[in-house]
């Protein structure tokens, strides 16, 4: 089964951070990213702040809530998740992960075509839309 998780930037320093997703109803329009102890690495380098229930606790990070984009459940050829927002090349040409109609599609940014979810996995994700961040090969 898919998880239903969520990825964003965090507002004070541009980390991404992945969990659940919380929006403060408008107008204040903010999003969190709430990180259950399934997140905190093993360094503790994300410590808990919340006590939620007896074994849960969470890290509540405010994030833009422009770059929030929901788990595909695809993964590219070297195994990093893809994200709605995720740029994926593949044949040299680049495609924009969306989430349209319930459903992920993938469409060229050149021409708007779509491209098969079963070569995604032959793909490389290099960057996201909604983020200033490209990486290369």
């Amino acid at each position: 089964m898919r998880q239903n998780r969520y990825r964003g930037q965090r507002l004070d320093n541009g980390e991404w951070v992945y969990g659940f997703l919380y929006m403060l109803p408008l107008p204040s329009g903010v999003s969190y990213m709430i990180l259950t102890t399934d997140n905190i690495h093993e360094d503790n380098s994300l410590k808990p702040k919340y006590h939620l229930a007896f074994t849960l606790w969470v890290d509540l990070f405010p994030v833009k809530t422009e770059t929030v984009g929901q788990l595909s459940g695809l993964q590219d050829k070297s195994g990093e998740e893809i994200y709605e927002g995720d740029i994926i090349e593949c044949a040299s040409e680049q495609y924009v992960c969306e989430f349209i109609e319930g459903g992920f599609e993938f469409r060229s940014m050149r021409d708007d075509k779509l491209i098969l979810k079963a070569v995604v996995h032959i793909s490389q994700v290099i960057g996201n839309v909604r983020s200033e961040e490209r990486r290369v090969g």
